[in-house]
């Protein structure tokens, strides 16, 4: 008998009966929040806090009886679960790394009933990192709380899905956000597979009149380029209500170009392998709207791991509050930023994250450091300059290339105007190159290239 839309689904595994106990009263909390018309995004501060002290020592008791490398953690510091759920305590206890689940990749594993695993796309280098997830995770615990405002009157809509499917764990995720969460009918569209090329995925969308596109940056602005080639007309041939960006950084400009292109509003989404989904961004476009039914967010000096006051710039550490299979604890996740909590004009009162880069991606110009997205932001606000272009740094000198606008331009005149203005920005001479097409893999420009 098929399901209907809304129903409840229970899924338990023999090992993981306990552990789903564990987890039951905060899936009734977050039913009887719906059921009420509210969610998390509706409550007070206090509520909020209460609610992550009671999931932390759900959390902490499983992965202290199920896993030796959380039960240490807790010995070493001293801590019971219910001591380390108080915030004071809970930074007590170390830090968990990139370097710790590269060095032992099942260290974290709490239930063996995995049923799929991901792994990170290679993009911070190392080793890759898996994360796997138990059926309880996939169906019941991720989809639990929901954010009905920040996610921009999706629900029921037809979806398309233009993240890829294959290991990374973005394309599965978001395919149930909006299949269970949101009770959207999903096109599994991938981004430039062998079955999921650009002209395919233009033309299943055109079929079933997609209101939402969940895509990276980079793609969306290739499936447009894609459309244009075509004859497709995204402002004629297409009704999209809202599209999602997701899966690499955007600078407002990007976006703001991403939005012309599409002729709809954007809205970026911030996560990654190890956690999920951590900040939706609003309408307002000031920041990450935590997600702070499923992690919990820190922010600490990255070099002394002491944890920083709201507004602080620092390393942001996170805990995933509800899984059963590979939960996170105190991660490391080596991006920069700084949490707000003065209300937001969405009317949201979720906490906003603000990110400010990554320990390791950040410029090394004779000037100083700089964030790659801020000198995006900065060259994509020159009219002439085109959506793709790298930037080229060698012994803390700056070269950028990039594309024209329209070959209509002046490309000398261009070159001139991109060297004064990064010039002023980065505080030091650069330079710049015209070029008919950057390099680009599979819609993507590896829009950095260091050599020291």
């Amino acid at each position: 008998m098929a399901l209907k839309r809304g129903t409840q689904v229970k899924i338990i595994t023999p090992a993981s009966e306990t552990n789903e106990d564990r987890f039951e009263p905060h899936i009734r909390w977050f039913q009887d929040l719906n059921g009420r018309g509210l969610s998390i995004e509706n409550l007070s501060r206090s509520e909020v806090e209460a609610y992550h002290r009671r999931v932390l020592w759900s959390l902490l008791q499983h992965a202290s009886e199920t896993n030796p490398f959380y039960e240490q953690r807790l010995k070493e510091a001293g801590l019971t679960p219910e001591e380390a759920s108080d915030p004071e305590f809970f930074a007590r206890l170390s830090f968990l790394t990139k370097e710790d689940l590269r060095g032992n990749p099942q260290a974290i594993v709490c239930n063996p009933n995995l049923a799929h695993i991901h792994t990170s796309t290679g993009t911070t280098g190392g080793k890759p990192i898996y994360i796997g997830h138990t059926l309880n995770d996939l169906y019941r615990l991720d989809v639990a709380p929901n954010y009905p405002s920040l996610m921009q009157d999706t629900k029921g809509t037809v979806v398309g899905n233009a993240l890829p499917y294959e290991m990374s764990s973005s394309g599965l995720s978001f395919h149930r956000v909006f299949q269970v969460m949101q009770e959207c009918t999903v096109l599994p569209l991938g981004k430039g597979g062998a079955y999921s090329q650009p002209d395919k995925a233009l033309e299943c969308m055109l079929a079933w009149n997609i209101k939402t596109l969940v895509i990276a940056p980079s793609y969306a602005v290739t499936l447009a380029e894609k459309a244009h080639e075509l004859g497709i007309d995204l402002h004629r041939d297409f009704k999209l209500c809202h599209l999602f960006l997701t899966g690499e950084g955007a600078s407002p400009a990007l976006r703001e170009r991403i939005e012309r292109l599409w002729n709809c509003p954007a809205t970026t989404l911030y996560g990654s392998l190890e956690v999920g989904l951590i900040g939706i961004e609003c309408l307002q476009h000031e920041g990450f709207h935590l997600t702070e039914g499923h992690v919990y967010a820190e922010i600490v000096h990255p070099a002394t791991g002491v944890l920083l006051k709201p507004g602080a710039t620092g390393e942001i550490v996170l805990t995933s509050l509800l899984r059963d299979g590979m939960p996170v604890i105190r991660y490391k996740t080596g991006d920069l930023g700084y949490i707000e909590e003065d209300p937001c004009q969405c009317g949201c009162k979720l906490r906003r994250l603000h990110l400010r880069g990554r320990l390791g991606d950040q410029i090394k110009l004779r000037s100083g450091p700089f964030s790659p997205l801020y000198l995006e932001q900065h060259l994509l606000q020159l009219a002439g300059v085109g959506n793709w272009y790298r930037l080229i740094i060698e012994n803390g000198e700056l070269l950028v290339e990039a594309e024209m606008a329209s070959p209509d331009l002046n490309p000398q005149l261009l070159t001139a105007e991109i060297e004064a203005h990064l010039g002023s920005i980065v505080g030091q001479k650069c330079s710049a190159r015209i070029v008919d097409r950057v390099e680009r893999d599979a819609g993507k420009a590896r829009r950095v290239h260091c050599i020291y």
